[in-house]
């Protein structure tokens, strides 16, 4: 494709076509195409190019040396010329074409204000546009992109240093120093962040290089601006590196950092203003005030920190005291320093003649102090005040601050007061923030916890990046992203050694625990309830829990929020601020507290939930649990898991099956261990309802009554045949069997019949099938359930398509579907859907089979049926395979295999094996075929189910065949066809018969005449155009000569082919120089593509059925 990439920045670098032009002679053509790519957004006329490039010469000529050196251009580059349009007047780039330019990316790019594009600006320039070349043109264009340059740099270092990310600043205005190294604002702006990254030595070295550069190139000191900058950072003084490596970067607060920019932007203008940092303890609120004001202090501007503390709340002023006396003292008249001296006594020690302050009587002598305080405070401006746990301020230091912050004081001062929003703050307080905020001075920014990203960069700086990756997800969630937590957790992991997992700090749980023992007992109640009920939970029914008005239980619900125990959890509830609160909360209550609020909790979700129990159920039984009311809990449980049935929602009522199992007396566990037993084979444990069922019969014993023990074995021996381990079944299911006919009990022999149904047809005793059927049909009519009939109805609908009775087969499995749709048992719906898309794949209808075992596959997954969603995979594996799309095939296959391997189905594992087999024999893959297909027969031969059995064989003989091992091929084909004829499988019969006669012909066992004999009688006795189609085939492979035998075959291979688009007839068709018609196949249900992606047959997964073939049932 055709396309233009360009390098101008740092060196001349021209790829045309994908080819880089290296043979360009000449710098003025070189000049020339460098020229046209930087005028391509403003085309230029011939005259002007000329005189850019000869501007002495006359116009005539120069015009004339611009034609000839467009020539050398295109003897050059003779691509050049669809990249260009060229006119008598104009000559300009060809914007039509795919085109890039590092200059006008840049450009583009330097224009903007984000991060990522100025990063990116600053990395395309390479260097100088087109260095080594002087034009006159190209001097002003080079000049216009270097300022571009400085301007990225100096864009990059604001944003960085407004990030604080000092060290990437460093990094950015260390490179605009290269370039501008008599610029002393570059050093500034060096020394400045030096300071700010705590790297005092980076900060004299870069004043000493001021020093030395400018008294060797210009002669002169630095400028008194650079000066006082540089006495202030060095005064001012940076921590060693020994103690600025334990203080861990400032993470995060992006957001915040910029709102405390805006506050002193506009305080610096006269706005003053009282800025409050709020957030629960440890959450970072001082952190971020000292970060502040270290940043401003880099700049030379004064600052103040005083901090208050519960104790001080008695001590008038503290704070301010704290404020003056780290203030230097200006030049004030003896009457302000005699007011000051009130809080300053030492400078009546200072100043002896100093007068005594009078006493403060009157509201004005209040005011001459007020004033006092103000003019040391603000005698140099801008200023900023730190006062730090205001919450705990005394009342008269706020009473001045309210002062200071009056609406007509034009005051260059910003106060960043921190409060605690886990503490009461007091009346003065809130009166402080109503009047700032009256007088529209107030900003208040809520600390949030940090984000995982965050908590794992300062994990990175803590412990390093490996433990970060690996731990911190979970230390996030722990510690809620509370700064304090985070770090406090991490020294207590450095301390053990940083080489186990980590464990929370102590004083995480010491911190909450002493401020939910703050809480008044009317709290302290509710706060209790809350944490047991374990969820969100809305006000109105916290109120019917305490018992107490709505709109009260309301009202500390929303205190507790400010508070920031609770916060709303959206939807009218609220939960605790973090699961450490209220584990905290919970253990602080003893056992027998606990049981009663639980108890309480069971009783008013009945009452609140009076319209719609049964969905709440499952949370009353756990509290009454909870509450030791044993037996109404499983009152509810019981309820939950018949709810959870209805809704197939199978994982969730195993639990509640096996609450009931413990919570029971024995006398009553059967019934609900039956049900376990049915959800747990629904969903794929097999293993685990075979330990079930055993370990009720070992512990009932002799004890447990003969009808409750058969119902065991039935159950049992049902789930071992699903397992494939079918003597063992036969033995429980007889049994079960003996023990209901000596009973008489019609329930018991309804459902054994149909079991010992299933088993039979399983190991393909299909006459026994039959004889269970006329038994079932003796029993009282009254007494067959129609699930059993459902059940039994898909086993004859099985037995007939096995043996090819297609319309018989559709007639039952509907009559399947009718009885299950009537009673809503969607579990034997899907496996009826599953029976009919076989039959319909069987009789060429592939649209109708693909759309059935869509539908199977939905409702497989939406009822939690493993198995049944596992053996759609493999049905819409097979699907593909018949179609000769293999790898779609292939991956569907390997889901089902794996699913049948992990729940132990080894009929599902040798199925699947087979049909990977045969997809692997298409594509010509005959040595994995083989080790696939010899699995898949072992299995078969261990279960002794001949119906798959025998269709493998074919495969594995026509495998043989391919392998020119013929004696073997016969002999396995003979071994499958006497499978075939035993359950009167006529599909694979006549492809048995016919592959035996082709088979004999070549081994030279047969004459022609004898093979065409043979076949003749094959198309007497299978009328059906499918075995029509097979016979012809081989009659004309048997006489290839033959015309006659080609046409018949090929009439019919491609009435089937186009009907089905089946690879087999496609092959035979081209065989016989005919057409096919391959189809193409419908695209993947989106539930099977998800579940198929990049699945594959595994050698760890044939280890797994190796072991299967060696007995190890693996689960």
């Amino acid at each position: 494709m055709a396309s233009c990439h360009t390098r101008l920045l740092g060196g001349l670098n021209i790829t045309i076509d994908a080819e880089e032009m290296r043979g360009i002679s000449g710098n003025k053509v070189k000049l020339l195409l460098a020229y046209l790519l930087l005028s391509i957004d403003m085309p230029q006329t011939r005259k002007q190019i000329a005189f850019d490039f000869w501007p002495e010469s006359t116009e005539k000529q120069a015009l004339s040396n611009l034609r000839k050196l467009l020539h050398d251009l295109r003897t050059n580059v003779p691509q050049i010329d669809r990249y260009l349009n060229v006119t008598p007047a104009y000559i300009h780039w060809n914007d039509k074409l795919p085109f890039h330019s590092d200059v006008r990316e840049f450009v583009q790019l330097a224009k903007g204000t984000s991060l990522h594009e100025l990063r990116t600006a600053e990395d395309l320039y390479k260097g100088e546009l087109l260095p080594g070349y002087y034009e006159e043109w190209l001097g002003l264009k080079r000049e216009l992109l270097a300022r571009t340059y400085l301007n990225v740099l100096d864009k990059l270092i604001a944003i960085l240093e407004h990030q604080r990310d000092y060290s990437s600043a460093l990094f950015y205005a260390n490179k605009m120093l290269i370039h501008n190294r008599l610029s002393e604002e570059s050093y500034r702006t060096l020394m400045r962040l030096h300071a700010l990254n705590k790297d005092k030595a980076g900060l004299m070295q870069t004043y000493r290089q001021l020093i030395d550069v400018l008294q060797a190139e210009l002669g002169i000191e630095p400028a008194e601006e650079t000066v006082r900058l540089w006495d202030k950072l060095n005064r001012n003084g940076i921590e060693s590196p020994t103690a600025s490596s334990s203080q861990t970067p400032l993470v995060g607060r992006v957001g915040e950092w910029g709102t405390l920019l805006s506050a002193w932007k506009e305080a610096t203008v006269g706005d003053s203003a009282l800025l409050i940092l709020k957030g629960e303890a440890g959450i970072g609120k001082t952190r971020l005030a000292l970060e502040f004001q270290a940043w401003l202090e880099s700049r030379g501007i004064q600052t103040a920190f005083a901090g208050c503390y519960p104790s001080m709340k008695a001590l008038s002023y503290t704070p301010i005291t704290a404020w003056l006396r780290s203030l230097p003292l200006p030049k004030l008249d003896p009457a302000a320093l005699s007011e000051l001296s009130r809080l300053l006594p030492e400078l009546s020690e200072r100043y002896s003649d100093l007068p005594k302050p009078n006493p403060v009587l009157e509201s004005w002598q209040l005011n001459q102090w007020y004033e006092a305080i103000e003019r040391m405070l603000l005698a140099k401006q801008p200023l900023m005040l730190i006062l730090d746990d205001m919450q705990w301020s005394d009342e008269e230091t706020l009473q001045l601050l309210s002062y200071i912050l009056r609406g007509d004081s034009d005051a260059k001062l910003l106060v960043i007061a921190t409060m605690r929003t886990d503490e009461h703050p007091g009346d003065s307080v809130n009166h402080l923030i109503s009047n700032v905020r009256i007088e529209r001075k107030l900003t208040e920014i809520d600390l949030a916890p940090l984000s995982e990203e965050e908590t794992k960069r300062l994990m990175v700086e803590a412990v390093g990046g490996s433990l970060a990756n690996r731990h911190a997800s979970g230390l996030h969630a722990d510690t809620g992203g509370n700064p304090l937590f985070i770090m406090e957790t991490l020294r207590e992991w450095q301390l053990d050694g940083g080489d186990n997992g980590y464990r929370l700090s102590p004083l995480v749980e010491s911190i909450i625990e002493n401020r939910l023992r703050k809480l008044a007992p009317e709290y302290s109640r509710l706060v209790s309830a809350i944490a047991a009920f374990g969820r969100p939970v809305s006000a109105a029914f916290m109120a019917l829990v305490t018992n107490t008005e709505e709109e009260a239980a309301l009202e500390r619900i929303e205190r507790l929020e400010h508070m920031k125990i609770l916060q709303d959890a959206g939807g009218g509830n609220y939960d605790f601020s973090h699961e450490m609160v209220r584990e905290t909360e919970y253990k602080l209550n003893n056992e027998s507290r606990r049981r009663r609020i639980h108890g309480q909790i069971a009783r008013s979700l009945t009452v609140f939930h009076r319209e719609r129990l049964e969905a709440f159920a499952a949370e009353v039984a756990f509290h009454y649990e909870l509450a030791g009311m044993d037996s109404d809990a499983v009152v509810y449980y019981e309820m939950a898991s018949d709810a959870a049935e209805k809704m197939y929602a199978n994982e969730t009522r195993i639990n509640y099956y096996k609450k009931l199992c413990v919570l029971l007396p024995p006398t009553r566990i059967l019934p609900i261990l039956m049900k376990l037993g049915d959800a747990l084979i629904i969903v794929g444990r097999w293993g685990e309802a075979e330990r079930t069922y055993r370990q009720w019969l070992e512990r009932s014993g002799n004890s447990a009554a003969l009808q409750e023990r058969s119902f065991c074995d039935l159950a049992l021996g049902n789930c071992l045949r699903l397992q494939g381990k079918y003597e063992e079944a036969m033995q429980y299911l007889e049994r079960a069997r003996r023990c209901f006919e000596l009973m008489d009990d019609p329930s018991g022999l309804d459902s054994i019949y149909v079991t010992l149904g299933m088993l039979h047809y399983y190991m393909g005793n299909y006459d026994n099938v039959l004889y269970y059927q006329k038994r079932r049909a003796e029993l009282p009519q009254a007494d067959q359930s129609k699930r059993e009939d459902s059940r039994f109805f898909g086993i004859i609908g099985h037995l007939y398509y096995d043996q090819c009775e297609y319309d018989q087969a559709i007639h039952w499995i509907k009559k399947q579907i009718k009885l299950a749709a009537d009673s809503e048992d969607k579990y034997a719906i899907e496996q009826a859907m599953g029976t009919l898309a076989m039959v319909h794949m069987d009789i060429d209808e592939m649209d109708r089979a693909f759309d059935l075992i869509a539908d199977k596959m939905t409702i497989s997954k939406s009822i939690g049926d493993r198995m049944g969603y596992a053996i759609a995979q493999c049905m819409l594996g097979k699907y593909y395979g018949y179609l000769g799309h293999y790898e779609l095939a292939s991956r569907c296959i390997a889901y089902a295999l794996e699913e049948a391997v992990a729940v132990s189905d080894l009929r599902a594992v040798a199925i699947a094996l087979s049909y990977e087999g045969r997809n692997l024999m298409a594509q010509g893959r005959l040595e994995q075929s083989e080790l696939l297909f010899d699995r898949s027969v072992r299995l078969f031969n261990q279960l002794r189910t001949p119906y798959f059995a025998c269709e493998t064989l074919y495969f594995l003989s026509l495998l043989r065949q391919n392998q020119h091992r013929y004696e073997s091929a016969v002999e396995t084909a003979e071994e499958a066809l006497r499978m075939a004829e035993r359950i009167k499988r006529k599909e694979m019969q006549v492809n048995l018969r016919v592959h035996l006669s082709l088979l004999n012909v070549e081994m030279e066992r047969l004459s022609a005449e004898q093979a065409m004999d043979e076949l003749r009688g094959l198309l007497e006795r299978y009328p059906d155009r499918q075995n029509q189609a097979t016979v012809r085939f081989a009659m004309w492979k048997v006489v290839p000569d033959s015309t006659e035998y080609r046409a018949s075959a090929l009439l019919l291979n491609e009435e089937l082919s186009r009907k089905s688009g089946k690879r087999e007839y496609n092959d035979r068709c081209r065989e016989l120089n005919g057409t096919g018609h391959a189809a193409a196949a419908r695209p993947m249900p989106q539930l099977a593509a998800e579940s198929a992606r990049d699945r594959r047959i595994t050698p760890n997964l044939l280890t797994a059925i190796d072991r299967c073939l060696n007995g190890e049932y693996v689960h």
